[in-house]
Order: C-alpha cells, then structure tokens, then sequence
C-alpha cells in the first residue's frame, strides 16, 4: 500500500544507527547541564553511537539536538578517537547545504565526546520504510536526487560520508531529507572487530568490505541502495548473516527493480543498476551526475503533467501556449527471434501529438499581431499614394 503522508513526526537526530531502541517515554532523570552552556531537556533516543537528547543552548538561547557519542569502546585509543570525532564535526561544521543538518559545535563529554545540531521536526526514513511508507516513484526520485545534491556538494568539500543509508536520512516533509553524521559513524567503525568496514552491512560499498581506498562512489553505491529500497520496498542485497549480506555485496547480483514491480519507469531502473554496480568505474562519475539523470527524469514527468505542475510541486509553464506537450502512450516492441528473446520485449514510451482543444481558432495574441500588421500596411500604402 501507497501512502502519499507519512507518520507523525519527530525531531531530529533520533536514529543512530538501523535499528534504534525506541522509548517509551522521556525519563524522569535529566542529567546535570553539560558545562555552562547546554541543558538538557529530553532524550529522543539512543543507538549504538550514543545518545541523542533536545537540549537548550543556554548561551544563544535555542533548542538544539545533542547527541553524545559513547566512546568506551574504543578502549586504549579513546583520547585518539575523541580528537578524531571533534576534527571531523570541524569539518562537517563547515559545510552549509539545504539538504545537510547543520553542526553548530562539538566538545568532550563525560561519555567521550558530544555533537550539537539543528534541531528539525520530522523522521528518519528508516523508521518510515519500517513503518510500511512507499514513496512514488517521482517522491523516490525526488528525495534521492536532494541526497545526491548534497553529497555532491560535500564531495566537492572533501567529505565524504562512507555510511549513507535510511536511518541517517532525516525527513522532514515528504520529500526534504537531511544528511545526518558526515564520517561520524566512520570513525568510530575503526574500532570495531568483524563487521563491514566503514559502513553499515545492507548498505556498504563492496569497497567497503574488501577495505579498499573509498571515494564518491562508495556513497553513491550507498544511495543507489537506497532507491532501490524506495522503489521497490526491498533491498537488493539480503542475507540472514553479515557473510551472506556481505557474499550478496561483493557478487553484486541484483533483481531488477521493474521484476518486482513492473509498474516502475524503466528509467528509474537504468539509473538505480548504475549506481549499484559493483565496479565503480561503471557507476556514476560523481554524485552530481546522479543527481542531473533524476533531475532529467523528473523534469520528463513535469513536461508530461503539463501545466499541472511537476513531482516536486513546482508550477508548469503556464506560457498559454498553443502546443501541448505530446502524451506518452504505451507501444509493444516487436522482436524477431526465438520465445526468450521475445519475451524480452518491453513496452516504451512513445510520444503522439494529440490535437490541442480549439486549436484552428487564433488566440488573442494573433488577432493583436494580425491588427499591427494591417494598420502598418495601411499606412504604407497612403504613405506611397501621397
């Protein structure tokens, strides 16, 4: 089932990581301020990378979400990590995109070390997807393409993300996402054992598990793997263990989104296996160029609603025009061959004019133009008889 509105909504930074224990409420207990600057509110929720909470920035005077990053782990090499974490939010700091959450600081907690960030009202879209919300295909398109934006930008910023994936993909609205934890998972996936390195298993790189250097790519593989997701409500690597999750990965064996719903745009298919395949010098050349093929196929879809507006909400043209956009209607290939390669045969989009409503009668703008061009001849014509 499609649903157009998601559920309701939370503020941001909730998730942590996929699976994120819910609470059944705020606890009684509210820590101590954090310094002189950050009081405490509530806790949003808690995950394997820490714990998230509202809070008041008692110095700017402003909600913020404060997510405390759990470093015991890291045994020995805490100090080194906590530097680590507070170098890269320095950097994170930096970037200023609509579609990234913005960092407006970073300091040492007693846990390790705390993130402060904007605090937005909405829900990550791991938490809608496990709540059975299906995007359409244009929403699909839409969300991915902002991500895409996004992390072109940041690219071009030298960061890149290595942990794309639902949860860290913040909604606010239907179709507005929010780049959450820029190379915060990363760093501290250095000190795991086991697991897939630098990443999150169903949404990993194959790079990412053989350790090989990553790059753009590995998060545009990353996000391929969510569109797949979006458009077919699955995703295209499974597994009951990480070693199946991570033998699926490397083999790069993927159902094609239209054999699991075959209503789905076969472009949205082409782009989706692109950003999927295994060999990263197949896929997109850069997150922008991700972004460009969506933003393509979405601008077909507004030119195709016409005057009604696109899959983004934004106007049509509303040139008044005498010229419709020519429909797509549905025409069967033809193949000549043996049954398999005739069953192969896909039904493609064919543009046919269509005749436009009162189309022999002249729109004002002639009748104007027809007017000027007599009076100028009539003109003319006394001019040469004077």
């Amino acid at each position: 089932m499609r649903i157009d509105q998601p559920p309701a909504a939370r503020p941001a930074g909730v998730e942590a990581f996929e699976h994120t224990p819910r609470l059944e409420r705020p606890p009684v207990d509210v820590p101590e301020p954090v310094g002189e600057r950050y009081r405490l509110i509530r806790r949003l929720g808690e995950g394997a990378l820490g714990t998230v909470w509202e809070a008041e920035d008692t110095l700017l005077m402003r909600r913020v979400a404060f997510k405390t990053l759990s470093l015991h782990r890291c045994g020995p090499a805490r100090e080194q990590a906590v530097q680590q974490v507070l170098d890269e939010a320095r950097t994170v700091a930096r970037l200023s995109h609509a579609h990234i959450v913005t960092v407006h600081d970073a300091g040492i907690s007693a846990e390790g070390a705390y993130i402060t960030m904007e605090l937005l009202h909405g829900q990550d879209l791991g938490a809608l997807l496990r709540r059975g919300w299906r995007a359409r295909p244009e929403q699909a398109a839409l969300i991915v393409r902002r991500v895409a934006d996004a992390l072109g930008y940041a690219h071009s910023k030298g960061v890149i993300h290595q942990d794309i994936k639902p949860a860290n993909l913040f909604m606010v609205g239907r179709t507005r996402p929010m780049v959450l934890d820029f190379g915060i998972a990363r760093l501290l996936h250095r000190h795991d054992e086991g697991g897939p390195a630098r990443g999150s298993p169903h949404y990993a790189a194959p790079e990412q598990y053989r350790g090989w250097p990553c790059d753009a790519r590995s998060d545009i593989h990353s996000l391929g793997v969510v569109l797949y997701e979006l458009l077919t409500g699955q995703r295209p690597f499974q597994g009951r263990t990480l070693a199946e999750i991570e033998a699926a990965v490397l083999a790069g064996r993927v159902v094609p989104p239209c054999q699991r719903d075959p209503t789905l745009p076969a472009a949205l298919e082409r782009i989706t296996l692109q950003a999927l395949d295994p060999d990263p010098a197949r896929r997109h050349r850069t997150a922008g160029a991700l972004a460009r093929d969506l933003r393509t196929w979405l601008a077909s879809q507004q030119t195709a609603a016409g005057d009604g507006g696109g899959a983004d909400g934004t106007p049509g043209n509303g040139n008044g025009s005498d010229t419709a956009p020519c429909p797509a209607v549905t025409a069967t290939v033809t193949v000549d061959g043996p049954p398999q390669a005739q069953a192969q045969a896909q039904a493609v989009p064919v543009p046919v004019p269509v005749p436009v409503q009162n189309a022999g009668r002249p729109g004002p703008r002639r009748l104007i133009l027809a007017a000027l061009a007599l009076s100028l001849l009539a003109a003319l014509l006394i001019a040469a008889l004077g």
